[in-house]
């Protein structure tokens, strides 16, 4: 069922009216990575600049790939988080059925139809295009094709019987899976971009006809989050791409447990740090504070009641953009005596209810340091209300100062990029509203601090994942919840929803809303549809509404014959209310204030060592595009991204002053000729250990055409011939006759130590000799061992773990050779694994542009 979201913040090419040194919905991307601020900014940035249906779904498939990654997912109210835009944002830690879920969700975004598989121990999703279904497995990253080649199979298709000339004429079962993954390391091989080594007969057994299960009434998605940066004045956040800490602070946890810890070699957690210090001024604190009664500003800074004997107020608001793990307070307070008071209080949901987290025990001034983990992890936004009560004389009790230091959690997989060369760099802003987001775990109570009304409504303690978790206690009359939205200024937008399970006969689901405290509500949507699939995403966008509304009231109504979560029931709902920026009295400056922007990275030398380099960029308009340069051997290690609202100190430009210069850099498409070698008899001058299970008695293992694993160990050495340092042997294969030889390859591994090609640890070596007599051989070279990224073709996965310890490496003649006899004159520095040689007659690089659209490109959206 295809489900719209409507974009509540469209992307804003020009800023009529900016709050004084603040910019909301603002958005920092590069042209070497996608926009993943809201689904449509990231659908469009992926796939707009593709043609055909085919090439989006590889697009995303390629993308998703980087996001996330194999390992226990993250569980949020009760289930694995499916939102793509919150998890790609925030998390990355998602098993198959979340990126099966993530995936049905894209594509129903993008207008596709999506279909929900539950296999032989694995989840797999399907999509509709050119008449036919297509598989897309980005939790193992495997695609196969029919055997043409070229059209990506369906689920059904890949476990059947068949036979082609790939296998012989052999018809098996599991036909497709043997010999057509698009992401084997040959046929019969193993999946080289996976989690661990995974051999495609194992693939073949997940894909067993007797174990396919088609979900039909469950997409097990969701969607509806958005990212939302504003920055205001005297703020600076900085997103670092890499884990500041293993403490309790720096993560949201996963079943009470770091997230991270299920899969260390992944470093997907990074870290964000963000700063904000109001300034407590007259004619400004108000446009930093969030509201405020009964407060003034002292002439010589701070604030206090404006009134004695009255309670003063002002309230802050702290953001994260991606979500909160910790918040420190720290700042100044005063109170003459014992009779005065200061007291700090916080509230995750929007003021609905407090909880006092500080108060002060002694007279005169006393520092504020306030550390919070538990009242504020999972948050996006947090309130903080400073309540002074004076006795006697406002001034008896101070604000002096105040700050506020807050942590969050990221993907470090997908934050903006940078690659070698030049990066296009556009920041931009949408429109100029500040937000409140409401999102309840509706699990059991937790609900209840969110809501202002409930009627004949209950939820289970835990949420059952296929159905929803809330629903009516009886049949045959409504049971509703209302949620409660108050802004300090005017509210211009509203959209709410959610994801909705509607199943039994007459059975439907209303939205409503009020602006006017209940007295009269408004539907805006009703699901009465009650045909599988039972698994609805629906939100509504409210554009018209009355001048000076400050509050709005949700209403989620169920009502049918029966009542029960597998009748009529909520999986999870979310509002967010967009309002008028520029503090409490709604006041706004139309004058720009200019901000910067730093990106920091690590340059990849020649030698593999790192060089720190940094950009600083003041932005003076909106939107506004400009150009980074990366020098270096390889891609860049980005460390941190920082935009500020201060004034810029640091130097404008390039750190060092240097413009590496370059062109922008495009990737290639490889494309293998036929394999000469497969099945010809070779001659090894040392016979091979059998150490972990190595071995080749019987003189095939070679040239047989399976390709060993992309991971060391384990298994491994079992695909190989092995060798220890110290040994020197060589391996001639007999091609039976003089033949053009375009490409050599040999896939290497170890059984122990384990290096990484990509850090430049390979100190193996490996030449390539070739001759027609079998006695005279002239030699081409050795193999180069130690990558860089920048070389690895688009259509190379690689695997999770972002290690390259085992590899089929290959040497290109700078012109293709006539041989019968090719040698590989193998030096070992360890363990050494060998699993295949290969002669191809042909390989061919072609450009490859990823074709990533930043935001202000004008393209017709196909």
């Amino acid at each position: 069922m295809r489900t719209f979201l409507i974009a509540l913040t469209s992307l804003a090419c020009g800023l009529q009216s900016i709050c004084s040194g603040a910019v909301y919905n603002l958005k920092i991307v590069t042209d070497a990575s996608p926009d993943y601020s809201d689904m449509e900014s990231m659908v469009r940035s992926i796939t707009s600049k593709w043609e055909t249906t085919e090439q989006k779904c590889w697009a995303m498939f390629y993308w998703n790939h980087i996001a996330r990654r194999q390992t226990a997912p993250m569980i949020l109210h009760g289930m694995a988080l499916t939102d793509p835009i919150r998890q790609f944002n925030d998390y990355g830690y998602t098993m198959c059925s979340t990126i099966s879920g993530i995936n049905c969700a894209i594509w129903d975004a993008m207008g596709l139809k999506a279909k929900y598989w539950d296999i032989s121990n694995h989840t797999v999703p399907e999509v509709e295009y050119e008449g036919r279904w297509h598989m897309y497995d980005n939790s193992l990253s495997a695609l196969y094709t029919l055997c043409d080649g070229k059209t990506l199979a369906g689920v059904e298709d890949i476990g059947k019987s068949g036979a082609c000339a790939a296998s012989g004429g052999k018809k098996e079962a599991g036909h497709i899976a043997k010999y057509h993954c698009l992401m084997g390391t040959s046929a019969g091989g193993f999946l080289s971009g996976a989690d661990t080594i995974r051999g495609l007969d194992e693939e073949y057994r997940c894909f067993n006809p007797n174990g396919l299960k088609y979900r039909s009434y469950f997409y097990d998605w969701d969607r509806g989050h958005r990212y939302i940066l504003n920055m205001r004045d005297s703020e600076t956040y900085t997103r670092h791409y890499h884990s500041l800490g293993k403490s309790r602070e720096y993560y949201v946890p996963n079943g009470g447990k770091d997230p991270e810890g299920a899969n260390t070699r992944y470093q997907i957690r990074g870290n964000g740090v963000r700063v904000f210090k109001p300034v407590l001024q007259k004619d400004a604190f108000q446009r930093t504070a969030y509201s405020s009664s009964n407060i003034s500003a002292l002439s010589d800074g701070g604030v206090a009641p404006e009134q004695a004997g009255k309670s003063g107020e002002i309230i802050f608001k702290v953001e994260g953009a991606n979500v909160i793990t910790a918040l420190n307070i720290n700042g100044k307070l005063f109170r003459e005596t014992a009779r005065d008071s200061a007291r700090i209080w916080i509230s995750p949901v929007n003021g609905l209810s407090w909880k006092e987290v500080w108060h002060s025990d002694q007279a005169g001034e006393q520092p504020i340091d306030v550390r919070l983990i538990d009242e504020v992890n999972g948050s996006y936004e947090v309130l903080v209300k400073i309540a002074l009560l004076a006795s006697t004389k406002p001034a008896a009790a101070e604000l002096r100062d105040i700050s506020f230091e807050t942590t969050t959690m990221l993907n470090s997989k997908t934050q903006p990029k940078l690659a070698l060369g030049r990066n296009t760099i556009y920041v931009g802003a949408g429109e100029q509203t500040e937000s409140i987001v409401l999102w309840p775990d509706l699990q059991g109570d937790k609900y209840k601090q969110y809501v202002v009304e409930e009627r004949n409504i209950k939820s289970a303690a835990k949420h059952p994942g296929y159905k929803g978790v809330m629903n009516a206690i009886k049949g045959k009359e409504p049971g509703y919840i209302v949620f409660k939205i108050d802004a300090p200024n005017d509210i211009t937008h509203l959209n709410y929803g959610g994801r909705l399970y509607n199943r039994a006969p007459r059975s439907h689901i209303d939205f409503l809303h009020s602006f006017d405290g209940g007295k009269s509500w408004k539907q805006s949507y009703s699901l009465t549809n009650t045909a599988q699939p039972w698994d609805v995403i629906h939100y509504e966008t409210v554009d018209k509404i009355p001048a000076g509304t400050r509050s709005i009231l949700c209403k989620y109504q169920l009502e049918g014959p029966v009542a029960g979560s597998d009748a009529c029931s909520l999986y999870a709902v979310r509002m967010e209310a967009n309002y008028q920026p520029g503090g409490e009295d709604g006041r706004s400056s139309p004058d720009f204030k200019p901000f910067s922007v730093t990106f920091n990275w690590s340059e990849r030398e020649a030698d593999y060592s790192l060089i720190p380099r940094s950009h600083t960029e003041q932005i003076t308009k909106l939107p506004y595009r400009y150009t980074i340069n990366v020098g270096g051997a390889d891609h860049p290690i980005v460390n941190w991204l920082r935009v500020t609202t201060l004034k810029a100190n640091a130097l404008l430009g390039y750190s060092d002053g240097k413009d590496a210069g370059g062109e922008k850099f495009v990737s290639k498409w490889v494309s293998y000729g036929n394999n000469i070698a497969r099945g010809k008899p070779y001659v090894v001058s040392v016979p091979s250990d059998t150490q972990w299970g190595a071995g080749d008695p019987e003189e095939k293992k070679l040239t047989d055409g399976i390709v060993g694993p992309p991971y060391p160990g384990g298994t491994a050495p079992a695909s190989s011939l092995l060798w220890n340092k110290g040994q020197h042997p060589e391996i001639t294969v007999d091609l039976g006759k003089a033949q053009t030889c375009g490409a050599f390859r040999i896939q290497l591994g170890a059984g122990w130590p384990w290096w990484d090609a990509l850090k430049g640890q390979f100190k193996d070596k490996v030449e390539v000799l070739t001759s027609d007599d079998g006695r005279n051989f002239n030699s081409h070279g050795f193999f180069n061992l130690n990558l860089r990224w920048k070389d690895l073709p688009a259509n190379h996965i690689w695997p999770d773990e972002e290690v390259i310890a085992a590899h089929n490496f290959q040497l290109v003649p700078t012109q293709p050779v006539q041989a019968r006899y090719v040698r590989y004159k193998i030096t070992p520095e360890r363990a050494l694994t060998v699993s295949e040689v290969e002669v191809l007659d042909s390989i061919r690089y072609e450009p490859f542009d990823l074709r990533i659209a930043l935001p202000d490109e004008r393209m017709a959206l196909r």
